[in-house]
C-alpha cells in the first residue's frame, strides 16, 4: 500500500513538472515568476515610504543625549550630564582623553528604561576609557511601528549633527574616528544612517539584531535605507531573531549568529498567556542581553568562522579562525561567525585572557595616553600637562596576580 502511494505521488509530481507551457512557462515557473514580481512590488512600496521619510528628515532638537563618564579611574566616580542640539553646555564635561560611545535604543523604548541605564553602567565599569551616552528618542519611538520606522532618519541626522558640533567645538581633541555607535533594533538602522552622513568615518558601529520588518521583510531594501558595512570603518552585527523581528541578512564586516541567529534562543521560553514575553520577542531582546554580558572580558562571546550554521553544528568549522563580538573586539575579523550559548546566565563559559592578549591591550592603552599627552602639551601648556600626568599616575597598575598567569593555549579572536 505504501509503495502504491509513493508511486502515485511520484507520477503526480512528474506530471506537474512536465505540464504543457502556460504563457511561455510551466505552471511552477509561472508561480515563481509571480512571487518574484510580488517581492519586487513590495520592495518598491517599502523603498518609496523610506525615501519619502529620508527626504523629509530634519534634525530633532527634542532628542536628548544622556551621558555618563568616569571622573576618576581609580575611584570609579561617575559624572552625569546631558547634550542637545542647540544646548551643548554639558560638552565641557566630556574628558578629551576618552573615546565616545553612543547607544541608540529601539522601538517603543526610551533612554530612562532600567535595562538601558544598567547597560551604560556596565559599559563604563568594564571600559572606563569610554564616555557613554544614550540617545533618547523615546518621543519618536513610542508610537506605532511604521511611524517609528520612518523616524530613524531624523534620529540619525541628529546624531550626526551632535558629532559634527563636537568636532567644531574642540577639533584638536574630538574626532569622529574615535566614536562608537551601538544600536538595538530600529536604533541599529538609525546608527547606520548617522554613519552614512559622516561618510563612513566612525570608528565602529555595533548592530544589535537590526529590525527586519520594512527593511528586510517582506523584501530587502537598498543599503541606502538600512545598516550597511560602508557606514563605519568597522561594523559588527549580532543576529538573534533572523527572519522575524530581526534581519538575517549580512549587514556588517563581521556578523555573529548565536544558536543560528534565529528564534527561539536557548534561554527563551514560550509563554502563550503573555504575548509580550513570547519566544520571538525574547529572542529579539537577547541581542541586548548578550551585548551587555560580552562587556565583561571574562566571558567573551567568540564565534567560529563558517559558511553556515549546519556546517558549524556538524563540526566542519572547528579549524577556522574565530572572531570576538562586543566592545573588546580587535575589529580584525570578517565574515559570518557562529557559536552556541548556554540556557542560563552568563550564557558562555568563563575564559581568562591569554597573557599575550592582555599585554597587547595594555600597550594600546599606553599608546592612547601618549597621543593625548602630546595634544595636551600643545593646546594647554605645561601647567595643564602636569595636571594630566598627575591624573594618569592615579591609574591603578596591573596587579601582580595578573602578571603571574600560567602559560595557556593561545586563543586568537
Amino acid at each position: 500500500m505504501q509503495t502504491t502511494r509513493f508511486l502515485v505521488f511520484l507520477v503526480c509530481g512528474f506530471v506537474i513538472l512536465t505540464l504543457p507551457k502556460f504563457n511561455g512557462s510551466t505552471l511552477i515557473a509561472h508561480h515563481i515568476h509571480k512571487w518574484k514580481a510580488l517581492k519586487t512590488s513590495m520592495r518598491y512600496v517599502q523603498e518609496a515610504m523610506l525615501r519619502t521619510s529620508l527626504n523629509r528628515a530634519t534634525p530633532n532638537h527634542g532628542i536628548v543625549f544622556e551621558c555618563r563618564t568616569t571622573s576618576n579611574l581609580r575611584l570609579g566616580d561617575e559624572v552625569h550630564f546631558e547634550l542637545q542640539l542647540g544646548d551643548m553646555r554639558g560638552f565641557h564635561r566630556l574628558d578629551p582623553r576618552r573615546k565616545l560611545a553612543l547607544f541608540l535604543h529601539g522601538w517603543n523604548d526610551e533612554g530612562s528604561k532600567g535595562w538601558v541605564q544598567d547597560m551604560l553602567r556596565t559599559w563604563t565599569h568594564f571600559d572606563p576609557y569610554y564616555s557613554v551616552c544614550v540617545v533618547d528618542w523615546g518621543h519618536l519611538s513610542q508610537v506605532d511601528y511604521k511611524t517609528a520606522s520612518m523616524s530613524i532618519f531624523d534620529v540619525g541626522l541628529t546624531v550626526a549633527g551632535i558629532i559634527m558640533s563636537m568636532e567644531n567645538l574642540r577639533p584638536e581633541y574630538f574626532s569622529r574616528r574615535n566614536v562608537t555607535l551601538a544600536g538595538y533594533s530600529l536604533g541599529a538602522h538609525a546608527a547606520g544612517y548617522a554613519g552614512a552622513m559622516l561618510n563612513g568615518e566612525l570608528e565602529q558601529i555595533i548592530g544589535l539584531d537590526p529590525a527586519g520588518p520594512l527593511f528586510t521583510l517582506p523584501a530587502v531594501v537598498s543599503p541606502d535605507f538600512r545598516l550597511d558595512p560602508t557606514d563605519a570603518q568597522y561594523v559588527q552585527v549580532l543576529h538573534t531573531s533572523a527572519g522575524t523581528l530581526g534581519a538575517g541578512l549580512k549587514m556588517g564586516h563581521a556578523d555573529f549568529y548565536p544558536n543560528g541567529g534565529k528564534a527561539p534562543q536557548r534561554h527563551c521560553k514560550v509563554l502563550v498567556t503573555d504575548m509580550q514575553n513570547n519566544a520571538v520577542a525574547c529572542s529579539h531582546s537577547s541581542s541586548a542581553v548578550f551585548f551587555k554580558q560580552s562587556m565583561n572580558p571574562a566571558f567573551p562571546f567568540v564565534g567560529n568562522h563558517c559558511s553556515s550554521y549546519d556546517n558549524f553544528v556538524h563540526g566542519l568549522c572547528t579549524q577556522g579562525h574565530r572572531g570576538r563580538f562586543g566592545i573588546h573586539s580587535q575589529r580584525r575579523s570578517h565574515g559570518n561567525f557562529y557559536f552556541v550559548t548556554e540556557p542560563q546566565p552568563p550564557y558562555v563559559q568563563r575564559r581568562l585572557w591569554p597573557r599575550r592578549r592582555h599585554q597587547h591591550y595594555q600597550q594600546q592603552q599606553q599608546q592612547w595616553w601618549r597621543r593625548h599627552k602630546v595634544r595636551a602639551s600643545a593646546a594647554l601648556g605645561r601647567s595643564a600637562l602636569r595636571q594630566t600626568l598627575s591624573t594618569a599616575a592615579d591609574v591603578k597598575p596591573m596587579q601582580p596576580w595578573q602578571r603571574k598567569w600560567r602559560r595557556r593555549r593561545r586563543v586568537y579572536y
